[in-house]
């Protein structure tokens, strides 16, 4: 086929994907899926603006709404610039599965609150390198504020209030934007480097630390790591396992090989890299354990530990399902 009906052919059939997206039924991301392997043209780019209003129309039409990645406690820093967050409402057999959660299960709690992100968000970036963003991807930090945000919208008639005690005799209602910011200590920022999107530390030595906030994905490898281990019997290296969601910033290809290497390279740090690391671990540990800001009746805001009244099975499940009777 000539070059030139080869290039019509392929613009052709970008356009009809684009006319009939008000009828599409799939996510945005399964039929970027199809359009990739199906159509190469690396000499062919639609104009930047119709591609976003047919994103936006497709997801419109299957419910997804957009989250403004600035809003989230990370504020967005720590992802691929241009990264796009969009969130659905749990669906009728999502929030029977979450009925089964047993919250004393600290693993299957977290594998839970996994199952509902992997399956309500989507996340994606411009450029190659971003093209394959994954929910695993998320920071932990922001993984609450999404969580809420899909709770908001399964219930957004406010059928299922969140209430938190700050007292013996009160109670405040929970919104996603009540989650609190990371604090970011100025002296720490300034080591942001926004080309890599995480803090690199150069040392007078010459060597080079790069930190990054955990990732759900990594933290849940080295979570299934630490339960084989240990279920098996087998040595780990204990100490490292508390460093190395910072220095661990991609789950892809992570294997007990790899991690075993990033272990063994932590033999050689000295008292300065050890000690930037206990203390860039102290500033960012507590922050996986989400709090809200609340303003009271003085006009002073507050922060309160984020314990839900009714457990965190209140997050999916109606506490009180009677008053929706009639």
């Amino acid at each position: 086929m000539p070059k030139n009906e080869e290039k019509e052919n392929r613009e052709k059939v970008l356009e009809e994907y684009a006319n009939k997206a008000e009828n599409v039924k799939e996510s945005t991301s399964n039929i970027e899926d199809k359009i990739g392997p199906e159509i190469e043209m690396p000499d062919v780019k639609l104009p930047q603006q119709r591609i976003a209003e047919t994103k936006m129309s497709m997801s419109n039409n299957i419910g997804w709404i957009p989250l403004k990645i600035e809003e989230f406690p990370t504020r967005g820093l720590f992802y691929p610039p241009g990264t796009e967050v969009t969130i659905r409402a749990a669906n009728g057999g999502e929030i029977r599965h979450w009925s089964t959660l047993q919250e004393d299960d600290f693993s299957a709690l977290d594998d839970m609150l996994n199952y509902i992100l992997e399956r309500c968000i989507t996340i994606k970036a411009a450029g190659v390198e971003a093209a394959h963003l994954s929910w695993k991807d998320i920071k932990e930090v922001d993984r609450f504020y999404i969580l809420l945000a899909v709770h908001e919208l399964t219930f957004a008639n406010g059928e299922n209030k969140l209430q938190v005690n700050i007292s013996e005799n009160k109670k405040v209602d929970v919104t996603k934007d009540m989650i609190s910011y990371i604090t970011l200590d100025p002296k720490l920022m300034k080591y942001y480097n926004d080309q890599e999107r995480c803090f690199v530390l150069k040392l007078k030595n010459k060597n080079i630390i790069k930190l990054d906030i955990p990732t759900v994905g990594v933290t849940q490898w080295i979570k299934k790591y630490l339960i084989r281990k240990r279920q098996a019997q087998e040595p780990f290296d204990e100490d490292y396992i508390t460093f190395a969601p910072f220095v661990i910033r991609n789950w892809r290809g992570l294997s007990d090989d790899i991690y075993s290497q990033f272990a063994q390279e932590s033999l050689n740090w000295d008292v300065t890299t050890i000690s930037l690391m206990v203390h860039f671990k102290k500033i960012f540990a507590d922050t996986i354990n989400p709090v809200i800001r609340y303003v009271d009746e003085g006009g002073v805001e507050h922060e309160a530990p984020l314990n839900f009244q009714g457990g965190i099975k209140s997050l999916f499940l109606i506490s009180d399902p009677f008053r929706e009777l009639e």
